[in-house]
């Protein structure tokens, strides 16, 4: 059976249409979530899951029985939306709260304008392997069988939700529900007006007093929030996010997209050279006593001087395929080679390995082990280190 016909009809069309928007409406509430805390963003996350289970459940598995049940567990995007449902049993059953279930991707600056924090976070799915077992399990005391979902949901979990971005995972199923049966997927947005409070006219700016009496002079919060977006195809809005985030169920998922092992564009990155002609080695970074890269500069993209931050490994490939490195001693500029062992080093004329004797890298803006780390876990910010330029071979 292919997926055009796995179209809904009658009731369970009525249904499948009105938790699709259900879904619409949670995502929208847990993207403004990201700018409260992570109580909120559990809180709305846990409607969308829940949305999910429904159209999942009680929409196409009685409308589809064992052939829809088949084609979930074999594509990938139904296997997130098997993943979901533990989180929407745990949270829904569980007696305990998970205080890790979001974990922090990054903190981004709000204009205070737009919302009651100067914060906003995008989270990730906490690990499978990191949730407590009163979480997980049935009772307290009950045996590993005993799990709030099914094997198969809590193996979808593992391997297509923990660890993922929080909103690539619910794009994959509204993406999933949609291919199925088209009819799913809404009109596209209008063109939304948006009322700032630094705006010249008044007009549109909703303020609500204050009627707290212990302050002085009284406040007022702008009510920023547009209504009725969930009548639409879900495009949500542009609050101080990186252009990594997800924002419609149309883009491919950040993640995959990235780190795909062959073809993503980490990969891709890291088998062409850098912008530039060289880079100068300035640092060693050491973590817990063993040298794993260097830091220093060279020219960017735009033809200026900028930072860069590699692992060893990094280096010695760059290296391998022709992109020149070099440490400088006094006015001699000494070329790293690449090793048998994978690693590099530069050897002046007295046979002493220069790069044996750098400075480790300190807190220098960018430069240092933490900032490696940070590039690590932050691709889009690795990405910008190495783009596509004129000097790329």
């Amino acid at each position: 059976m292919t997926k055009a016909q796995f179209t809904l009809e009658g009731s369970h069309a009525a249904k499948g249409l009105r938790y699709m928007r259900e879904i619409r409406r949670a995502i929208l509430a847990y993207w403004y979530a990201t700018m409260e805390d992570p109580e909120a963003a559990a809180l709305e996350v846990r409607r969308v899951a829940s949305a999910v289970n429904i159209l999942d459940e009680a929409v196409f598995v009685p409308a589809h029985g064992d052939s829809y049940r088949r084609h979930r567990a074999r594509d990938p995007l139904g296997k997130v939306v098997m993943g979901l449902e533990l989180i929407r049993n745990c949270e829904e059953h569980s007696p305990v709260v998970f205080e890790q279930l979001l974990e922090p991707m990054a903190h981004f600056s709000v204009p205070v304008s737009l919302g009651p924090t100067p914060m906003r976070v995008p989270y990730s799915w906490a690990l499978y392997a990191d949730m407590p077992a009163r979480y997980v399990q049935l009772e307290p005391g009950a045996t590993t069988n005993q799990k709030r979902a099914r094997g198969e949901a809590q193996d979808a979990y593992d391997k297509e939700v923990g660890g993922r971005p929080v909103i690539d995972t619910l794009f994959d199923a509204v993406r999933f529900f949609q291919d199925l049966d088209p009819r799913l997927t809404a009109d596209d947005l209008p063109v939304i007006r948006w009322a700032f409070a630094e705006s010249d006219s008044t007009d549109s700016l909703v303020e609500i007093p204050d009627t707290d009496p212990r302050t002085n002079p009284p406040r007022t919060h702008l009510l920023y929030r547009p209504l009725g977006l969930d009548q639409y195809e879900v495009f949500l809005p542009d609050i101080a996010c990186r252009h990594w985030e997800r924002r419609s169920a149309r883009w491919p998922a950040w993640d995959k997209t990235a780190k795909a092992r062959k073809t993503g564009l980490l990969a891709q990155a890291k088998n062409r050279n850098p912008p530039g002609p060289a880079r100068e080695v300035r640092y060693r970074l050491i973590d817990e006593g063993k040298v794993i890269g260097y830091s220093g500069t060279g020219l960017g993209a735009h033809g200026l001087v900028e930072s860069w931050t590699e692992r060893t490994r990094q280096v010695a490939n760059d290296i391998n395929r022709g992109y020149r490195y070099f440490v400088r001693t006094r006015d001699i500029k000494i070329p790293l080679q690449r090793r048998q062992d994978q690693g590099v080093e530069a050897v002046g004329e007295d046979g002493r390995d220069i790069l044996s004797e750098l400075e480790e890298a300190g807190e220098q803006l960018r430069m240092d082990v933490a900032w490696l780390h940070y590039l690590e876990e932050n691709p889009d910010e690795y990405l910008q280190t190495r783009p596509r330029s004129e000097h790329t071979t």
